[in-house]
């Protein structure tokens, strides 16, 4: 007996077939990878440059402080095609270091007078440093500019920034050192020529906790090379570093006599003076100006040198030699004298006296007591001259109150210098000596000694006489010792040579003396250094016209 057959029950499982795990997880990866990039792209930032040497789109990093914080994502022309338009984006945990005053730099190897620099991208290639700014307002984004060097001091470093302006020759380069009694304090971080002022402008930064030693007294001056001065007190050489020496450098400190001040403000102007000198003369501004007539060589006399009353410095020549067009027109005037201005500065006097003494007032009314000026040598070595005041007795009996003031300034009278007065004695002295008739002298002399020849001829026939014999012996021995004499005097003899040796000595050491103070009244340290050629006299042209 056959069992009943039992028919299989089919049951449908609906379910997703496991072929499409592969595809739904890669649509899920790439959705987080797109997620992720987009969420974690951070800040977009555009870069302006002038070129984009070795930048190349997706390679070139953006690093701060050697750290990587973002990326070069393109790299384009400007529409106008005048500069280059870099666009790259920061990462999103370093978009804090992006402020509205951040600054970006192309880092590169460099040479520069502090070192090489930038070595490390010889391998790894450039890369754009930024350096965050301390501007906490509100970050916009706009387009940044890329510099051509990197600063000298980041924007978060706290300080302060001055301006120099300067007149004189020779520039200061950027990143040469700012100085404080020889510590380095500073830096340039600015040097440029203004073409309207025509002067040379530089900004400095200050760093702390020096700022406080700038105020508004202080004096700012250029250092850099050897400096060799000579002055009464002596040599003074002066050699600064080595980086000072090779760059130049800028120093400032308080000038000896004068107050501090209040602090300094940022952005504040000042004055770039030529050297430490200059900043000490700088601070006496209170002057009376006094106009001085030399009729002697000015010839190391200038600008800067002292005007001292008996060793102690109480003004300064300003001009030299000084001239307006009331001077120039005075021809009488020109053909005699040279013009100087000088400055008496009362300042000066305020370390001695305590109390404020009018100086210039005295200067005035002493001159009826033959207070007057000359040139005084101040370096024998250099040849330089300053000015010195004191009472001359042959002024006394020459002051005129009413010439006092002449082209619109008070004067002072002069005097011939010490050297001056010694040439003039000795010139007189020759020319007394070139008057003198020396060779009627000599001939006069000749026919003194002939006639003492016939003399002692006469005197030995008297002496063979027998009248002579009967003399008293005193008288003949006096007549003897006479003959004598005579003998000694006749030509031929040698007393009679020694005098004529003598006489052609004298007038031999007269000729030369001649030319050699002809040649100090030109120069008056030609003793030590040789005296300026002479040049050969030239023909002048004749008054007729040529035809």
């Amino acid at each position: 007996m056959s069992t009943p057959q039992k028919l299989a029950k089919i049951v449908k499982v609906r379910g997703i077939s496991a072929i499409w795990i592969i595809p739904i997880v890669t649509v899920i990866v790439g959705l987080w990878i797109i997620y992720s990039h987009f969420a974690n792209k951070g800040v977009e930032v555009t870069l302006l440059a002038k070129d984009a040497s070795s930048i190349i789109a997706g390679k070139t990093v953006i690093k701060n402080r050697s750290v990587d914080v973002g990326i070069v994502d393109e790299v384009t022309l400007s529409n106008d095609f005048q500069q280059v338009v870099i666009k790259g984006h920061i990462y999103k945990d370093m978009v804090p270091l992006l402020t509205n005053d951040s600054l970006f730099w192309v880092v590169k190897p460099e040479i520069g007078h502090e070192g090489v620099t930038g070595l490390n991208t010889i391998l790894s290639g450039v890369y754009i440093e930024l350096a965050s700014g301390d501007d906490k307002r509100e970050f916009h984004n706009r387009p940044f500019t890329i510099s051509d060097n990197p600063p000298l001091s980041e924007p978060g470093i706290q300080g302060l920034r001055l301006n120099l302006e300067s007149d004189q020759n020779g520039v200061i380069p950027r990143g040469a050192a700012v100085m404080f009694r020889g510590y380095r304090v500073g830096i340039v971080e600015k040097s440029d020529f203004d073409v309207a002022s025509r002067k040379m402008k530089y900004q400095l930064f200050i760093r702390k906790p020096y700022d406080i030693l700038v105020t508004q007294n202080v004096r700012f001056w250029k250092e850099g090379g050897i400096n060799l001065a000579f002055s009464q007190r002596g040599a003074n050489l002066e050699i600064p570093s080595l980086d000072v020496l090779l760059a130049g450098g800028i120093s400032f400190d308080i000038p000896e006599g004068s107050k501090f001040g209040e602090p300094a403000k940022q952005n504040t102007v000042y004055k770039l003076y030529e050297n430490r000198r200059a900043i000490q003369d700088s601070q006496y501004t209170d002057y009376t100006e006094f106009l001085l007539m030399f009729s002697d060589s000015i010839s190391g006399l200038v600008e800067g040198a002292s005007v001292e009353y008996r060793g102690i410095r109480i003004g300064t020549v300003s001009k030299v030699p000084f001239y307006t067009p009331e001077i120039l027109k005075d021809h009488s005037m020109l053909n005699q004298n040279i013009p100087v201005l000088i400055r008496i500065e009362p300042g000066r006097l305020s370390e001695l006296v305590t109390e404020k003494i009018d100086i210039a007032a005295m200067i005035i009314d002493e001159q009826k007591n033959g207070f007057g000026a000359a040139l005084k040598t101040a370096n024998l070595l250099t040849g330089a001259l300053n000015i010195d005041l004191d009472f001359y007795p042959e002024l006394k009996n020459s002051y005129n109150p009413k010439t006092h003031i002449e082209y619109g300034y008070e004067t002072i009278p002069t005097v011939p210098t010490g050297l001056a007065q010694i040439q003039a004695k000795v010139l007189q002295l020759l020319d007394n000596f070139n008057k003198l008739p020396l060779n009627k002298t000599v001939t006069d002399f000749n026919k003194s000694l002939q006639a003492s020849e016939k003399l002692m001829n006469s005197l030995n026939t008297i002496l063979a006489t027998k009248e002579m014999q009967n003399l008293p012996k005193d008288l003949q021995q006096a007549i003897q010792t006479l003959n004598q004499t005579m003998k000694g005097l006749q030509p031929g003899s040698d007393m009679n040579n020694q005098m004529k040796e003598s006489l052609q000595k004298v007038q031999q050491m007269m000729d030369q003396l001649t030319p050699l103070l002809g040649t100090l009244n030109d120069k008056s340290n030609a003793l030590i250094f040789s005296a300026p050629a002479k040049r050969d006299p030239e023909p002048k042209a004749s008054s007729r016209g040529v035809k």
